[in-house]
């Protein structure tokens, strides 16, 4: 057992979601002008969000967004690596009622998002997970049914601070995964059938409509 474990805060479960992150400008170069982008209509909690639960039967609508986008780097000549943050996308792991936050604020591709979705979903032991960067680290083990979850700020000089850690049920968070998984692939395969080319699984495409 790792010495946090005693301090994990227990919970009942963890309701992952994944967002697109949306904008309502588009900046073409710096120096210039920023440019209205509309954003969707269809009703989000938050604004420039939109939650895969959300877009759900709005796939055409987010289309239709993803394509102004495309529009207004065509118009401007620029590639993809030139905007890509308008294709980013957003991991969270949230229990509302125990106040309990896990983001993941290195993450914007699918790809990476369910690198760590599938080890929880998996039946591995042990340490199952283990990531950081800059001012972030999340780690996962997996013991006798019970999930023990740390996020914390590896270039903190507070030895003492344990970050926010949590223990919960393996098997209920697997429970929504699957349905997350599945739903996000969904999406995503059909933005990028309208689109012409997938710019959210990998962050990258062959070319860029």
């Amino acid at each position: 057992m790792e010495p946090w474990f005693a301090d994990a805060k227990p919970i009942d479960s963890l309701e992952p979601e994944i967002a697109f992150h949306l904008w309502d400008e588009f900046h073409p170069a710096p120096g210039r002008q920023p440019e209205p982008l509309a954003l969707p209509e269809f009703p989000r909690a938050s604004r420039l969000l939109a939650r895969t639960s959300e877009a759900v039967g709005h796939e055409a609508e987010l289309a239709t967004y993803y394509g102004r986008v495309a529009a207004l780097a065509r118009r401007h000549a620029l590639k993809l690596h030139q905007v890509r943050q308008y294709f980013w996308m957003d991991l969270r792991l949230d229990n509302e009622e125990a106040d309990v936050h896990l983001s993941f604020p290195w993450y914007d591709t699918f790809a990476t998002m369910d690198h760590f979705l599938s080890a929880v979903a998996g039946n591995e032991q042990g340490m199952i997970f283990a990531d950081q960067d800059q001012g972030w680290a999340v780690e996962v083990w997996a013991r006798d049914g019970t999930l023990y979850i740390r996020e914390s700020d590896p270039d903190s000089d507070d030895d003492d601070e344990p970050g926010q850690a949590v223990a919960l049920p393996r098997a209920g968070l697997q429970d929504r995964i699957a349905p997350l998984r599945e739903r996000t692939a969904k999406l995503v395969a059909r933005l990028a059938k309208e689109l012409g080319a997938d710019v959210w699984t990998t962050g990258e495409a062959p070319s860029f409509p």
